[in-house]
């Protein structure tokens, strides 16, 4: 459950603060040269989506995560696009972004990443307050009670300054349904207070872990903003000496409406040092002592190898496979003609052609020359129809799922087991990961270091390393006492901040966020332990809305990446190389084959290398439930006609020349492919329900009183009194 309770601390920052929420926002997509270094760890999914901007007509879905990796071709392209409080390149003071040393802010969050709630934090209507009469309050500013307690203008007042304060808002410009709202959140956490005094979740050690880190992370940052406004100094001077060496960069705007920008950069180069400066200040007065020699943890002998090898063969044995050529006749694409187009296929094989002049005639049919084939990697039906042949004979057509094939067997590997050298990397990882394990747990209670006579234990250590999924951060011993050095200097940072009393300045926003977290607590075990839902519900939703459970059109593509670079030379450059290639793909020069195109001017190492081939589909959300999602790269060759190569396009810090090689047809889902997004769908929808029904039952128990009047006469006065005086 406690998993439930973890989210980067950012967000719920900015969700606590009154930011809105938008899951599309932020929404990245990898590019396609990072592609297939993530197919090694996320499991690919069934290429699904909306093929529909509306939603389902019950109501409109959340977006989801794309199983099938179509997303990946867009995520750089808005992660690679320069800050704006990023010096150029071609300033004498500036470096690149990626040549710098990370901010404060940046140090402290490479440290951990600390989680805490989901951001989503439901604020509920208020209905329930509408339908109340207007009696009297009990005193002139009571604007609400409930059994035992009641809620004023100074609980209010005290509650927007802190949420409303870093955003720069007042009271004054508040709507009276956003102070219903206000009103309503102080009532329930009053009652969620109640349900904790029952509850008592400081037993839970999860909790007390997430309010620790809380509580830091909020002095941090507090820290951070410190450095940023106070203690970094930047003068007028070098602020102007900026300006007057990278006034391109500000298309004629003035110093003055460029001041705050610049002193953000300047201030954002000088803070490395400054950190790493007063970090080594901190280090030199502090008694730490340290064990880091209980990080070296033993790689497993040869013996221990062979001996895992030896009693898990079964994990390393392999099925017969089949190497065969082979035609696809998907009915996706060819419709109820795909029996006859491969019948048509086989009789000129038949007749002598070649596989691959066939796939020639047939452009719309998968082609794939001496594939190896697992048997059970594909259907049933496939598996009897092609291990039945013997070598070298061609099947008759046959149909396996929703195609029609025509196939050749070329040969037929036998069953057998992969030979210990070929899996000791993976049983290395495997026994590597046993080891560790039980070395922290034979170990966990030495001490790994102390700071001022604190200590730190190695099972302190590991529970942190293991919480924070930091094992790709800081692999093997070296990697494990990198992050024990950074552990002690967070620890420095958060003493630091004690000190100097920050935990008391933050002491309102964290009992705010003590709140949110329980709330958190309190729906897991009151609404999410009860949802259900049925196979019938399913089934319902399914035949409901059939026509919108589809598979939008996906592409196959290849293409040529030039980086804009980081000045308007560089930018220049790159787009008289972009249209060079340009002309050579389309016959404008002698013409070229976009493979040794793709070789010469591309910058995407990997694609170029195969002829500019990228190797997965390219496609909406592979969650057919979601709103359609606005990607700039699938929009961009969503329009272009397969076979034609088309005009450069500049995104994410890139131009783009693309080449759609494939595209396929939208096509129904069946019900078992559909299934798990509409559990997803039907589960949220059953959450957000239920939390609405749960809190309007805790107010009806509590017997809550609004009084409106006193809301309306609140927002009167200080709409008047922000009100700009006449001269």
């Amino acid at each position: 459950m406690a998993d439930g309770w973890r989210q980067i601390w950012s967000d719920f920052r900015d969700s606590l603060r009154g930011k809105p929420s938008n899951p599309d926002s932020d929404r990245t997509v990898e590019t396609p040269e990072s592609a297939d270094s993530r197919a090694a760890t996320i499991a690919p999914g069934p290429p699904i989506a909306t093929a529909s901007p509306e939603p389902p007509a019950s109501e409109s879905a959340a977006a989801n995560s794309n199983p099938d990796g179509s997303e990946q071709l867009t995520r750089q392209f808005t992660e690679s696009a320069p800050s704006e409080t990023e010096p150029t390149a071609d300033s004498d003071q500036a470096q690149p972004a990626t040549a710098r040393r990370p901010t404060l802010s940046q140090y402290v969050a490479s440290i951990f990443a600390i989680t805490t709630i989901p951001a989503a934090l439901v604020f509920f209507s208020s209905d329930y307050f509408a339908d109340m009469a207007l009696p009297s309050p009990p005193a002139p500013n009571v604007v609400a009670t409930f059994e035992g307690g009641q809620i004023t203008l100074e609980d209010i007042e005290a509650h927007l300054k802190m949420l409303l304060s870093p955003t720069g808002s007042s009271p004054g410009s508040m709507s009276q349904e956003m102070l219903l709202e206000t009103v309503e959140d102080l009532v329930s956490d009053q009652l969620i207070l109640r349900w904790a005094a029952n509850r008592k979740p400081e037993a839970d050690e999860s909790f007390q872990h997430a309010i620790k880190h809380i509580n830091e992370n909020l002095n941090l940052e507090s820290f951070a903003d410190q450095l940023h406004t106070e203690r970094i100094s930047i003068s007028e001077s070098s602020m102007r000496e900026y300006y007057d060496k990278n006034k391109a960069r500000y298309e004629g705007r003035s110093f003055t409406e460029v001041r705050d920008e610049i002193r953000r950069t300047l201030v954002a180069e000088q803070e490395p040092a400054f950190v790493e400066d007063y970090l080594e200040k901190l280090r030199t007065s502090a008694s730490i002592t340290r064990s880091f020699d209980l990080l070296d943890v033993p790689a497993p002998s040869q013996e221990e190898l062979e001996t895992y090898y030896r009693q898990n063969i079964d994990q390393f044995r392999l099925p017969r496979r089949a190497i065969v050529d082979e035609l696809e006749f998907s009915v996706s694409e060819f419709g109820p003609k795909a029996q006859q187009e491969a019948a048509s296929a086989l009789l000129g094989i038949q007749g002598g052609a070649t596989f691959q002049a066939t796939s020639e005639r047939f452009p719309k049919a998968r082609f794939s020359s001496r594939a190896e084939v697992p048997e059970g990697s594909k259907s049933p039906d496939w598996d009897r129809n092609v291990f039945a042949l013997v070598t070298g004979e061609l099947a008759s057509v046959f149909q396996a799922g929703r195609s029609y094939y025509v196939v050749r067997l070329q040969e037929v590997m036998p069953a057998g087991a992969k030979s210990f050298a070929e899996v000791s990397p993976t049983i290395m990882t495997a026994l590597s990961a046993q080891k560790e394990q039980r070395w922290f747990a034979d170990n966990g209670e030495k001490t790994l270091f102390t700071i001022k006579g604190q200590r730190y234990s190695l099972r302190d250590f590991y529970k942190e390393y293991e919480e924070a999924s930091l094992r790709d951060q800081f692999e093997g011993a070296e990697g494990l006492k990198r992050l024990a050095n950074a552990l002690i200097d967070r620890m420095l940072l958060v003493s630091d901040t004690y000190d100097r009393l920050l935990d008391v300045e933050n002491k309102p926003l964290a009992d705010e966020t003590r709140l949110r977290l329980l709330r958190q607590m309190m729906e897991q075990e009151e609404v999410d332990d009860r949802i259900e839902v049925s196979d019938e519900q399913i089934q319902a939703f399914y035949s409901d809305n059939r026509d919108r459970l589809v598979s939008p059109p996906k592409s196959r593509i290849r293409y040529v990446r030039i980086g804009l670079g980081s000045s308007e030379a560089d930018a220049n450059r790159a787009r008289e190389r972009a249209e060079e290639a340009y002309r050579k793909l389309t016959g404008a020069v002698p013409a070229s084959d976009f493979a040794s195109v793709a070789q010469e001017y591309s910058e995407d190492v990997e694609t170029a290398s195969k002829g500019g081939e990228f190797p997965d589909w390219i496609g909406e959300s592979g969650d057919p439930l979601s709103e359609l999602m606005s990607h700039p790269f699938h929009e961009a060759i969503q329009g272009m006609e397969p076979g034609k190569v088309g005009k450069p396009f500049e995104l994410g810090g890139s131009i783009y020349i693309v080449e759609v090689t494939e595209r396929t047809s939208p096509q129904q889902l069946a019900l078992d492919e559909a299934k798990p997004f509409i559990e997803e769908y039907l589960t949220n929808q059953q959450h957000r329900s239920m939390a609405e029904e749960l809190q309007r039952r805790q107010l009806e128990e509590a017997k809550v009183q609004l009084y409106p009047q006193l809301l309306e006469e609140y927002l009167t006065r200080t709409a008047s009194r922000d009100q700009p005086t006449s001269p």
